[in-house]
């Protein structure tokens, strides 16, 4: 064979269906193999998931619920449930108008609410990814983009493994410190904000640090590189759509801090 464009020889293409041999299908990505493709390669990992969609997506959520699950029960068993509910309440705008006997009601409330985390946190995280997923596909195809909801929920799903890292990582934390003394919206030191603390920063600049947490940003990149794999646009445009998005919330905590 030769070049048709410089008439030099070339050898022979023996590969694939050029040689007789049978092309290997590709295998959809395994659930550990792809948590672990998230640590080491996000954007190579999300292009071979985009290729070959699979199932492997519910291995992440699966495990995100057992352990939150996990996570909430050690919580329940070893902090005192109603002081941690006094202190969330006293920190609220309302405190200031409840009376003694309205405040012990609130406590025992919340805390029979708060009981009940392990057993129907799941439906909540459900919830709280579909309602995720929806919105990334209704905002990525308002811009020109186009990916499928389900193939959506699956970014969001994968994404997901900084929060199990950070899940064990509370876990963990609850064993060497009394879950008492932490707060449960803002448990582990992964933020300034819980490093330098609520009295020394103030309620807004608290609530801002506290936000732009490591694992929160981690995720976000997660959510951005497999948007691109799915949609095949820049990464650019990925990210400004997700951070953008994220800004959202960010400027409400940070609206109520200031105004309560």
């Amino acid at each position: 064979m030769t070049d048709e464009r410089s008439g030099t020889p070339t050898e022979p293409d023996v590969s694939g269906a050029a040689s007789g041999e049978p092309v290997p299908e590709a295998k959809p990505v395994g659930g550990l193999e792809g948590m672990a493709g998230m640590l080491t390669a996000p954007a190579a990992t999300f292009r071979r998931i985009a290729e070959k969609p699979g199932k492997g997506f519910l291995v992440p959520l699966i495990l995100l619920i057992l352990v939150s699950a996990a996570a909430s029960l050690v919580f329940i068993q070893r902090a005192d449930l109603e002081q941690v509910m006094r202190d969330q309440i006293r920190q609220s705008p309302r405190a200031s108008q409840m009376t003694e006997a309205q405040m012990d009601q609130a406590v025992t409330l919340q805390t029979r609410i708060v009981k009940l985390v392990p057993y129907f946190g799941f439906a909540v995280i459900l919830i709280k990814f579909l309602v995720v997923a929806a919105v990334l596909w209704l905002v990525v195809l308002a811009f020109g983009d186009v990916i499928s909801f389900g193939n959506s929920f699956r970014v969001v799903c994968w994404a997901q493994v900084p929060t199990i890292l950070f899940t064990l990582l509370w876990l963990v934390t609850m064993f060497i410190r009394d879950p008492t003394t932490m707060n449960p919206q803002n448990p582990v030191a992964s933020n300034l904000g819980a490093l330098l603390g609520q009295d020394r920063l103030g309620k807004p600049l608290y609530a801002l640090l506290s936000d732009l947490d490591l694992f929160t940003i981690w995720m976000l990149w997660l959510y951005t590189r497999g948007l691109q794999a799915f949609t095949k646009a820049r990464a650019g445009k990925m990210a400004a759509i997700v951070f953008g998005l994220f800004c959202l919330p960010v400027a409400w905590h940070l609206v109520m801090a200031i105004i309560f």
